[in-house]
């Protein structure tokens, strides 16, 4: 019988919510595993309908569970899987990666659930540590970079570590789970697959952990090896559409201009989507460059304009300027390629609540009136807008400590944590003290509902993922509904009295959307 080792990821929704999604941080942990010839079971909400108790009967005969958390309610999840293995199985040996312990592995491994911690890439490293538990060797876990834990003489902390170049490591095994649960619809496909062709970023935004946990580096596998992964999904599992999650796709021009040859050349008809770029970089790629990203099927762009004032983008590092967004809007509207800008507001420029009320309006009125104009340009794009949330190790961080923010002391109070609360009506929903409750409801209206509503064609493949007819033409009424009463508010700039979001908050906890 073969070795076994458990991975699991818990759900990033506070209520539950299933997103049809490839594990993918868990998927690329298994590689080498998977390459050794062991047994990995992974453990997702896509995956599993009741996938606590799976991953509970799982871990039977099992060398150690990994556990993979964002900061947020991934967390709450993998210490309420934590809890159960331990009273099932106390000496099975529990390991903690992914974002929130590759920040905080300090305060991550002081925790009684956690054992052992990994910082950045797990691929090879959780390997070796799987490799050090089968022989027994608990102490040489201090010779893994990145590796922190419990020992008899106390913690381990081992946080130095350097990223690895990704064609190092096997092909991410995506047939050891059921893929047909992990394909969903978007905007570009009907069976769009998840996949990951770089590891890190080289900007310096500072508000972002990427310059923290990878020291602003960035590593990405070699074109070619990217077409032939592509046409390997392509292929086998008859998909349509790729969404890439990398955190920046276009650092590279010449490598985003062979993987787009590649396609064409091997007539690999696929749509791709959600690849992440910054708009200093995309609109310095020549027209020609931008035409062939077109030919190769590319769909949408996701990108982070961040403000409509030049003070605040400044301010944040983005190294970008308004002429940029305007120029690299018009760019993706000529080659028929949708944008997903993503926004935040709620900057901690004060203790003092009432200037800081002041600037947050300011940001939210100049973020409106860019997005009205962007709208200009063109209709087909979607906007994004969240409340500044602080991650520690961002240059911003001590920032927001100073105007108020309070820092969680445990593992289990960063559960608490989340960049857009699901429901803004329930009490103690803003952590961001030097904001009013009434101007963070005001953000997290206008991600949730008004530039939401506003997307008719995330309607109309939302739409097409409901089943029964008759429920199908009442969530586009509503959803219509819902369209009106948003762009009326947008057009207004009237956001009072938002009794339409509450039920609109309601219905969606209601249905899990």
């Amino acid at each position: 019988m073969k070795e076994k080792i458990v991975l699991f990821q818990g759900s990033a929704s506070a209520f539950g919510k299933k997103i049809d999604l490839a594990p993918l941080a868990l998927l690329a942990v298994a590689s080498f595993l998977h390459k050794d010839g062991m047994q990995v079971k992974i453990i997702a909400p896509s995956l599993y309908n009741d996938y606590m108790k799976q991953a509970i009967k799982d871990c039977q005969g099992s060398i150690c569970l990994g556990i993979t958390a964002m900061t947020g309610t991934q967390i709450a999840e993998g210490l309420e899987i934590a809890k159960l293995v331990k009273d099932n199985y106390p000496h099975l040996p529990i390991v903690w990666g992914g974002w929130h312990p590759s920040i905080l592995p300090e305060s991550t491994i002081k925790d009684p659930l956690v054992d052992i911690v990994v910082c950045g890439q797990g691929e090879r490293k959780f390997y070796e540590i799987v490799e050090c538990l089968r022989a027994g060797l608990f102490n040489d876990l201090k010779n893994i970079p990145g590796v922190s834990y419990k020992s008899d003489s106390g913690i381990i902390l081992n946080k130095q570590f350097s990223i690895e170049d990704m064609n190092n490591f096997p092909r991410v095994p995506y047939d050891i789970v059921d893929v047909e649960k992990c394909l969903n619809k978007t905007e570009y496909g009907n069976r769009t697959i998840q996949y990951i062709s770089s590891y890190g970023c080289p900007c310096r935004c500072s508000f972002c952990i990427e310059p923290v946990v990878n020291q602003r580096r960035w590593v990405s596998l070699a074109a070619a090896r990217v077409v032939d992964e592509w046409e390997y999904l392509y292929k086998k599992y008859k998909i349509d559409s790729i969404a890439v999650y990398d955190s920046n796709f276009f650092v590279n021009k010449k490598r985003v201009m062979d993987i787009c040859d590649g396609l064409i050349k091997k007539n690999i008809k696929i749509k791709w989507g959600n690849a992440n770029g910054r708009i200093p970089t995309l609109v310095k790629y020549e027209e020609d460059v931008w035409q062939l990203m077109k030919d190769a099927g590319l769909k949408m762009i996701l990108t982070g304009s961040e403000s409509g004032e030049q003070k605040v983008l400044d301010l944040i590092n983005k190294d970008a300027s308004m002429e940029d967004i305007y120029k690299f809007t018009a760019l993706c509207d000529k080659y028929d390629i949708k944008v997903l800008f993503s926004y935040m507001s709620g900057i901690p420029w004060s203790g003092e609540l009432k200037f800081n009320a002041g600037r947050v309006k300011q940001e939210v009125d100049s973020m409106l009136t860019q997005t009205d104009k962007l709208m200009k340009i063109s209709k087909k794009n979607r906007f994004m807008v969240y409340a500044y949330t602080p991650l520690p190790g961002s240059s911003m961080y001590d920032m927001a400590k100073k105007h108020g923010f309070q820092e969680p002391r445990t593992l289990r109070g960063w559960s608490e944590l989340t960049y857009s609360p699901e429901d803004i009506f329930k009490k103690g929903a803003c952590r961001q003290k030097w904001i009013s409750d009434k101007q963070f409801r005001l953000i997290t209206m206008l991600e949730q509902y008004i530039f939401g509503m506003m997307d008719l064609d995330a309607r109309d493949w939302l739409a097409q993922g409901i089943n029964n007819k008759f429920f199908r033409i009442i969530f586009k009424m509503a959803f219509n509904a819902g369209y009106l009463m948003a762009r009326i508010r947008l057009q207004f700039k009237f956001f009072a009295l938002p009794v339409d979001y509450w039920l609109f908050v309601k219905l969606r906890k209601l249905i899990r959307m």
